[in-house]
């Protein structure tokens, strides 16, 4: 009796879990394909990401008084948000800086107090538009491209060709709510 139990759970479970895992999978492995960095580079810009973000949240001079975002493409680091003074935006330059393989920091953190959840949320918003377009603009292989909204401005960020990296800027262009467009692309040719 605790087999046939068992045995109805689980094909309960799996017939309803499998279209999920089928769709989630054939989504990251399709951008696995069309992504031009290597499994080893994906997996350090994971690790960056994480440990920037942690080294942000638990800093003393930067807790509970700024509000940071980390974004990482091939060692690359966005940093973006609002901190009260020029000093704690250095500040969060310099751990992010300290971290094994990071090769690049753009640091776009306001000199202003943190922004609302009214804001965050538009931003959130903003990001999910613009993906949206950039998936179905035709030529465009929007997987090689991270999109990460601070105050209406959009910063783009990839390995891609010129062309590649116009055609997302053009339609990124033609998304209502966009204020600014910032390209931190990384040209293959």
């Amino acid at each position: 009796m605790k087999k046939i139990l068992l045995i109805t759970t689980l094909s309960t479970c799996l017939t309803a879990c499998i279209p999920t895992a089928f769709v989630a999978g054939a989504a990251i492995g399709s951008a696995i394909i069309y992504d031009q960095r290597n499994v080893k580079v994906m997996m350090d810009d994971r690790d960056i990401a994480y440990r920037a973000q942690a080294k942000l949240d638990q800093d003393p001079e930067l807790k509970n008084i700024a509000r940071l975002s980390v974004a990482v493409f091939n060692h690359t680091v966005l940093l973006v948000g609002q901190a009260p003074s020029s000093t704690l935006k250095n500040r969060a330059e310099e751990l992010v800086r300290s971290i094994p393989k990071v090769s690049r920091v753009y640091n776009e953190i306001a000199v202003e107090k943190p922004s609302s959840m009214v804001a965050s949320t538009n931003d959130t918003w903003l990001t999910a538009k613009v993906k949206s377009v950039l998936l179905a603009e035709k030529g465009l292989n929007s997987a090689q491209i991270k999109i990460v909204t601070e105050n209406g401005t959009v910063y783009m960020m990839g390995l891609v060709t010129r062309s590649q990296g116009d055609l997302a800027t053009n339609a990124t262009q033609k998304v209502a709510g966009v204020q600014k467009i910032v390209k931190l692309f990384e040209y293959l040719n």
